[in-house]
């Protein structure tokens, strides 16, 4: 259990989720999965990030006594430990990558640190872009949803029907925004002192809910389109578990009162989407 807790409090699990999720766009392209630098770049990337804002709320008298950071406050020093080994990594890993892809996520870097800016102009809080209703989520999600349907067409230097890029940006995009929603209802009462306009601040928790189902729903019918237009069926079955699986972690009452449930279960939404859809590969090969 104590190792399980490391993984999921560490930020090992998301960092994976994301490697895993950018290998399930191999199989999702019609490609072999394969390991390539720029996975090494996207899992120390995501471990730095991640690890750099629990540090940095735990540096914060005001955040740090909350009850979500409780392991983090214990493990101060295992945050620094896997900052300074993200860094070294990361900088290891950009040397073996296309320059294609540095500028790409840099551009994406870019993009997410003009939407953390508290505002422009006399009035900054009147022109912030957290003031946009539900912005905060779309960001994350178009962020996860543009480095791992991209980042593999970028490194595969072949010519993609844009269709079926699209229809797979949407359904990956709309499946991380529905699995993040849940974070916001968390973090309500923090949004709501820094301005944020999250969908639960705006509409209630409900409503809230209804949306992120709606969000799934939609990932669902793009995956439908896209699979069957790629003749990629046994692709869908694995995604068709996915949904199910996912429907329930985000309306089960019982498990929202998990301990975990937010960076253990929701987490493991998106390392289990990675890893269904890359396994669904090799199943397909045994069945034929």
């Amino acid at each position: 259990m104590k190792a399980i807790s490391f993984i999921i409090n560490s930020n090992h699990l998301i960092a994976f989720a994301a490697v895993a999720l950018t290998m399930a766009t191999q199989v999702q392209l019609g490609a072999k999965p394969q390991f390539h630098a720029y996975l090494f770049v996207i899992f120390f990337a995501t471990l730095l990030e991640y690890n750099f804002h629990r540090f940095i709320a735990i540096s914060n008298q005001e955040t740090a006594a909350n009850e979500k950071y409780q392991w983090s406050n214990q493990h101060t020093g295992t945050h620094k430990v896997l900052i300074l080994s993200s860094i070294v990594g990361l900088a290891f890993s950009l040397v073996f990558v296309q320059r294609d892809i540095v500028i790409f996520l840099s551009l994406l870097a870019l993009f997410a640190l003009f939407y953390s800016v508290e505002g422009f102009g006399k009035n900054k809080k009147k022109y912030s872009l957290k003031r946009i209703i539900g912005l905060k989520t779309a960001v994350i999600a178009f962020v996860w949803a543009s480095i791992t349907v991209y980042l593999p067409v970028l490194q595969l230097e072949t010519i993609f029907d844009p269709r079926k890029i699209m229809l797979l940006f949407a359904e990956r995009f709309a499946f991380i925004f529905a699995i993040a929603i849940p974070f916001d209802i968390r973090d309500m009462e923090a949004d709501s002192l820094v301005g944020i306009k999250s969908f639960p601040i705006v509409f209630g928790e409900k409503r809230a809910v209804q949306i992120s189902n709606f969000a799934l729903l939609f990932s669902l019918i793009a995956s439908v389109v896209n699979y069957f237009l790629s003749d990629l069926g046994w692709v869908f079955l694995a995604y068709l578990i996915l949904f199910a699986f996912s429907v329930t972690v985000l309306n089960c009452k019982s498990i929202k009162n998990h301990s975990n449930y937010y960076h253990g279960i929701l987490d493991g939404c998106l390392f289990l989407y990675g890893l269904l859809i890359w396994s669904s590969f090799y199943f397909a090969r045994i069945l034929v």
